[in-house]
């Protein structure tokens, strides 16, 4: 391998740079989703990008894209993009299905080390999407976040005509998304995460008591309810966050709401 391909220091001061950006707004996916393809078009020089969490059972199951966030498209390229998503979506796609057997917890190629030329420029995919949004070169990493299959997708995008990425943009990507994908779930919030939101009235009701301080007798109290239905609902709290203590619920919640947010689970 050439020394120009060779990761430098200053990439991995560059990678952690923005790792601690995207922790900096790690409580939403919506605003550290964004910030990984900024900070990475930007660290190698590509155009465009996309990403997102999902759900990939490698190899017996095709992916399963549960957000998707994008940077760089103008908008008849977004357009193209969008109905790609809808029709046919990540699952039929090429270098996924390249990927579908390709073992590891972290994978991160180029569209060449996956598709031949032949066969890529010959793709539905490359035709009817691709060359119109004038897209073509494209590196992909996938990280899988959890034993599950919850996996992190990065995929960087380069025009017809422009220089394919070198093998140290390869290795830059991996190394980020190494040190990045166990942050995932923890100091970054998945949107595959139990969320306060998406829980019933009564137990967002219960919830929004206990953040603010009350016992589970006040929390009967206040809400009408019997001291067994009120210790009920703390239990299957405690079941969906995945916590074994009242102090581990209200920290877990306050960090992924943000602070006074939670003040409206009240108004169930």
């Amino acid at each position: 391998m050439a020394k120009s391909d060779l990761l430098r220091l200053q990439d991995v001061r560059d990678a952690y740079r923005l790792i601690g950006e995207c922790r900096d707004v790690g409580g939403d996916p919506a605003l550290w989703g964004p910030r990984i393809l900024e900070g990475l078009c930007r660290l190698i020089g590509a155009a465009v990008a996309t990403g997102g969490e999902g759900q990939w059972h490698r190899p017996h199951r095709a992916v399963e894209p549960i957000s998707a966030f994008d940077v760089g498209f103008d908008s008849y390229a977004r357009e193209r993009f969008l109905a790609y998503m809808r029709d046919p979506g990540p699952a039929d796609h090429p270098i996924f299905r390249a990927l579908q057997r390709v073992p590891g917890r972290l994978v991160t190629y180029t569209r060449r080390q996956l598709i031949a030329n032949t066969a890529w420029y010959r793709s539905t995919l490359w035709n009817e999407y691709y060359r119109p949004a004038r897209m073509d070169h494209q590196l992909t990493s996938v990280y899988q976040t959890s034993d599950d299959g919850a996996i992190s997708a990065i995929c960087l995008v380069r025009a017809p005509g422009e220089r394919d990425f070198s093998p140290r943009e390869r290795q830059l990507v991996d190394f980020f998304h190494a040190e990045l994908g166990p942050l995932i779930g923890r100091s970054l919030v998945s949107v595959l995460e139990p969320s306060p939101e998406r829980l019933s009235p009564r137990l967002r009701q219960t919830l929004g008591c206990l953040l603010e301080g009350d016992s589970e007798k006040q929390v009967a109290a206040r809400l009408n309810l019997s001291h067994a239905t009120t210790h009920q609902y703390v239990t299957s709290l405690y079941r969906r966050f995945g916590v074994q203590s009242r102090a581990q619920l209200l920290a877990y919640v306050m960090k992924r709401m943000g602070q006074g947010q939670w003040k409206r689970l009240l108004l169930a």
